[in-house]
């Protein structure tokens, strides 16, 4: 019986050994990619725990106190490097993961009321080349079949775009933000790509239609919800507390020490950006209050100039987030409005080069 279980124990004590191996063999790429000085680290720190688990371990196994000192302290010091080493990489892994399993997608929508037809198409604003070149594509396409098209994008206010800048944007110029985002995750910004379209714009700007309110229209709105939604004030001061307490706060000065970055390092931060942003996209707070200013009233807007639109054959390219209360403004003016068809789009991807481009 004795034997059996010595048996048991060294076999189990081998399949143990040998994922640990598998798994450190996994990590160790991904710790050289972020510097020598982290394998390093997690060594230092393996053989620093060493000492106290190879005591317990003595203490504990009548086996292991009949081993030499130093071998239980080697065996103690691998083991919990190779932990530390899974420990550190997993994230990683797991964002990757997830990205790939559980990937965010947007609509292309096809609405109708009988007299006129919308395309809705889903968009983010920063996400995969691919992605972008297909939506030009299409645009392409929808112009030569009569549609006029409808684009989304805040139009300048010079008397508002502080406020804007200040309240809504994060602090500094959103597309300049979303620009040093998209470098970091290894994905481009949307606005890059529907320059394709500028000579169309130019020989048929009836065609190209920018659809979406001004800073200053937001603005008024906003002003207006303060004052006559308590819960929406109430909001409004906790939100100007907290950036005041953050001021000088800038997305793209936060990402600007990662042009310093190594091209190893360019991969994990890239990999991880992506997986961090579809997690977050996944799973958007469809409560929060600005959402009465940055989406609800935009849609009010979109739909008022859906309906007064002489072309009856309107291609829109809006936020995904944007189609549920877009559908429920424009039955609101007309009930025969409904969706005829619906298909989804993958918006982030692994790019080639699988690393953020940083320069």
């Amino acid at each position: 019986m004795k034997a059996s279980s010595e048996l048991w124990r060294i076999r189990i004590s081998a399949i143990l050994w040998f994922l640990l191996i598998v798994g450190t063999l996994l990590s160790l790429p991904l710790l050289f990619d972020v510097g020598w000085w982290a394998v390093l680290i997690l060594a230092a720190i393996a053989i620093v725990l060493a000492l106290p688990i190879a005591w317990i371990m003595r203490r504990l196994s009548a086996r292991q106190r009949s081993e030499a000192w130093r071998v239980s302290l080697i065996e103690s010091a691998l083991a919990t490097f190779g932990l530390l080493s899974i420990l550190a990489a997993t994230p990683i892994y797991f964002l990757a993961f997830n990205a790939s399993l559980r990937p965010v997608t947007v609509p292309l929508a096809t609405l109708s009321n009988g007299k006129k037809t919308v395309v809705f198409q889903g968009m983010m604003h920063i996400g995969t080349e691919s992605f972008y070149k297909g939506v030009v594509y299409d645009l392409e396409r929808a112009l030569t079949e009569g549609y006029v098209i409808f684009y989304e994008g805040v139009l300048p206010d010079p008397s508002a775009e502080a406020w804007f800048s200040k309240t809504l944007a994060g602090g500094g110029d959103l597309s300049a933000n979303y620009t040093a985002l998209g470098r970091a995750c290894g994905l481009d910004f949307q606005m890059n790509y529907f320059t394709l379209l500028d000579v169309d714009k130019a020989a048929h700007p009836e065609r190209h239609i920018a659809a979406d309110v001004t800073t200053g229209d937001m603005k008024r709105e906003y002003e207006r919800l303060v004052s006559t939604d308590p819960a929406f004030a109430a909001y409004a001061r906790s939100a100007d507390v907290q950036k005041d307490q953050t001021s000088g706060t800038n997305v793209a000065r936060a990402l600007a020490w990662l042009d310093q970055t190594t091209p190893g390092q360019q991969v994990l931060i890239g990999t991880a950006c992506r997986g961090v942003l579809n997690m977050i996209t996944a799973h958007d707070d469809e409560s929060d209050p600005i959402n009465k200013v940055v989406i609800d009233y935009r849609n009010r807007e979109l739909a008022r100039r859906i309906a007064q639109s002489p072309s009856d054959k309107i291609y829109v390219t809006y936020g995904a987030g944007h189609l549920p209360g877009l559908l429920r403004d424009l039955k609101a003016m007309d009930p025969a409005w409904e969706i005829k068809s619906i298909k989804w789009e993958r918006t982030i991807d692994a790019p080639e080069t699988l690393s953020g481009k940083l320069k």
